[in-house]
């Protein structure tokens, strides 16, 4: 037993890790990966603690976490059914779930909660993944008109996925293209001016929190000031 319970907290930071390697979001790697253990917590009590701890300790490192998983995650764990789980795991194993059960509990109410229901990059992972990208191919492309389309074309999924993703993108883009002095096309650049010109801050809705909406307001009119 001691090698299933330990392979299968690897195996599940393993899957999402490889989701995060496909470029996607902390939350849509987390509900990926969830999605593909939802079979496995079936199997018996040790797989259902260990599967909503795992999934508990990633959300910790999370900057939001999703109203409905959290609910679930607490209830799932709160209502373990103690004696089977001891019947399935030595009393070492037994214990060390325990432990790590009660440390999700007791930090889980410290993440913020995401009350909005699109699975999405969130504020400011976003703005770094944008930051982290421009870092790179600033250094490698010998053009640099090019950078506007290479971003646009990394984060393309992004930018259709929600209004919140698509403007912290491209106001991202702009400030890092005005911060280096990036000599690119002028219609790219009012293309991007327009959009953010014409972008409405209420309509990102839960996307965003209200300090975050905050800060991309003043972001944004920051930008927009230093385009002539």
């Amino acid at each position: 037993m001691k090698r299933n319970y330990e392979s299968l907290f690897g195996a599940f930071y393993e899957r999402y890790f490889d989701f995060k390697n496909e470029k996607m979001s902390d939350a849509e790697a987390i509900a990926c990966t969830t999605d593909a253990y939802f079979g496995v917590q079936s199997r018996g009590e040790m797989e259902k603690a260990v599967v909503y701890i795992a999934e508990g300790n990633i959300y910790l490192t999370h900057s939001k976490i999703f109203f409905k998983a959290k609910e679930r995650i607490i209830e799932t764990l709160n209502s373990l059914d103690l004696d089977q789980l001891q019947v399935e795991t030595t009393p070492d194993e037994y214990k060390d779930i325990l432990e790590r059960r009660d440390m999700v509990l007791d930090e889980i109410d410290n993440i913020p909660v995401d009350y909005s229901p699109y699975t999405r990059w969130h504020y400011y992972e976003m703005e770094k993944e944008v930051k982290d990208y421009f870092g790179i191919i600033y250094n490698e492309v010998k053009n640099k008109s090019e950078i506007i389309e290479k971003v646009l074309e990394r984060f393309e999924r992004e930018c259709t996925n929600t209004l919140s993703e698509n403007i912290v993108v491209k106001t991202t883009l702009l400030e890092l293209l005005i911060r280096y002095s990036v000599m690119v096309d002028e219609e790219d650049i009012m293309k991007l001016r327009s959009e953010l010109e014409q972008f409405e801050l209420g309509e990102v809705g839960q996307q965003l929190s209200e300090f975050e909406k905050l800060d991309l307001s003043i972001r944004i009119k920051d930008v927009l000031s230093k385009i002539i």
